[in-house]
C-alpha cells in the first residue's frame, strides 16, 4: 500500500480541516466544518472522553501529506465518516478497503453485550466505488439517512421579532456559562450526566476553535438579562452555505418565536458578512421545515456488525475474525 497510516494526533487537526473544506466540492459533505469544530472543540470536556480521537481516528498520508481520514465524533459509538482530499482519492479501491477495515476494527462500537461490534458508515451518493465495497464487505443500507436541510438566503433581510423586553447578546459579552446553562436546560441533561458539571469548560474550549466567531455566537436574554436561547453559526469564505450547531431554547420559553428570531438574526449577520453565502444548514426536524428550510440531500448510512466472543469462551474457538470481516 502506497499510503502511510497513523493514528490521529493533535497536530493533524489543521490538515484534516483542509480535507473538510475540500469536501464541499464533492456534493454535500458527510462531515462538514460545524461537525469538525464542534466535536473536537466541545466533546472531550463535554463527555470526559479526552483520548477518543487518538484511539479511533485513522489518518492516511502520501508524501507526508494527509490525503484521507476515518473520522468519528469521539464517542466510541461506531458512527464513521470518510474524508478525502479529492474525488479521485475517494475512489482509490486499495485505500477504501484499508479504511473500511480500520472502521471495522479500531473505529467500531460495541453493544452492551460486550460482544457485538458494529459500524454505522455514512456513504455519500457520489462515491459509488465506496458503496460497492461496503456492500461487498457485509454492510447493509439502513432505512435512516442523514437529511440535510438548508434555509435559502434571499436578497432581503429576514424579519427578526423577539418577545417584548428580550434582547440579543453575542460572544463579545456573554460568558461561557451562558452557553452551557442554556444548553443544559434546552436538552434536559442533569446530575448524572458528565456534561452537567463540565459543560462550561466544554463551551469554553469550543470558543477556542479556529473558525469560531464571537459575532456568530448569539444568545437571547430575557427581561432580567438571563440567557434563554443560544445558537452558534460556523462559516468560512468559500463555503456555499453556513452551518448551525447548536441551537437551544430553554424549555419554559418555547413556542414564543424565540428560535425563529434567533435564526433570522444569525442569517442576517451572515448575509452582511458574506454576500456569496447562499443559505444556512439546520436540523432534520419538522420545526426547520416549518420555517422554510428545504431538503437538499440525504446521505445514506450503512450498517455492519459482527459477534466477537471473548478469547476464552468456547464460542470463540476456531473463529477467524480477520476473514469474517
Amino acid at each position: 500500500m502506497r499510503y502511510e497510516f497513523s493514528f490521529y494526533k493533535e497536530e493533524d487537526f489543521e490538515e484534516i480541516e483542509q480535507l473538510v473544506l475540500a469536501s464541499y466540492n464533492l456534493e454535500y459533505p458527510v462531515w462538514g466544518l460545524s461537525r469538525q469544530e464542534f466535536v473536537f472543540g466541545l466533546h472531550p470536556a463535554f463527555t470526559g472522553r479526552y483520548h477518543a480521537f487518538e484511539h479511533t481516528v485513522g489518518v492516511y498520508k502520501e508524501d507526508g501529506k494527509i490525503v484521507a481520514a476515518v473520522m468519528n465524533e469521539g464517542n466510541y459509538d461506531g458512527e464513521v465518516f470518510f474524508l478525502f482530499d479529492s474525488q479521485d482519492r475517494g475512489e482509490d479501491r486499495e485505500l477504501l478497503i484499508e479504511m473500511i477495515r480500520f472502521a471495522k476494527t479500531n473505529g467500531s462500537g460495541i453493544k452492551e453485550d460486550r460482544r457485538t461490534r458494529y459500524v454505522k458508515l455514512h456513504v455519500p451518493e457520489w462515491n459509488q466505488t465506496l458503496l460497492e465495497l461496503v456492500e461487498k464487505s457485509g454492510f447493509t443500507k439502513e432505512e435512516w439517512g442523514e437529511s440535510l436541510y438548508i434555509l435559502p438566503f434571499k436578497e432581503e433581510s429576514f424579519e427578526v421579532k423577539l418577545p417584548e423586553g428580550y434582547t440579543f447578546a453575542d460572544g463579545n459579552t456573554t460568558p461561557d456559562f451562558y452557553l452551557s446553562n442554556t444548553h443544559r436546560l434546552s436538552f434536559g441533561y442533569g446530575a448524572d450526566d458528565y456534561a452537567c458539571e463540565h459543560g462550561e469548560q466544554a463551551f469554553h474550549d469550543l470558543r477556542l476553535m479556529k473558525h469560531y466567531r464571537k459575532d456568530l455566537d448569539i444568545c437571547v436574554l430575557d427581561e432580567l438579562k438571563r440567557p434563554v436561547a443560544m445558537a452558534i453559526i460556523w462559516y468560512v469564505d468559500g463555503m456555499p452555505y453556513c452551518e448551525l450547531e447548536p441551537l437551544g431554547v430553554v424549555w419554559w420559553e418555547r413556542r414564543k418565536g424565540i428560535a425563529t428570531a434567533l435564526l433570522h438574526e444569525a442569517a442576517n449577520r451572515v448575509m452582511k458578512l458574506s454576500p456569496t453565502c447562499t443559505g444556512m444548514l439546520g436540523g432534520d426536524q419538522q420545526y426547520y421545515r416549518s420555517i422554510g428550510y428545504e431538503k437538499k440531500a440525504v446521505i445514506p448510512r450503512y450498517y455492519w456488525e459482527l459477534e466477537v466472543f471473548i478469547s476464552w469462551e468456547k464460542e470463540s474457538y476456531g473463529r477467524d475474525y480477520a476473514n469474517e470481516m
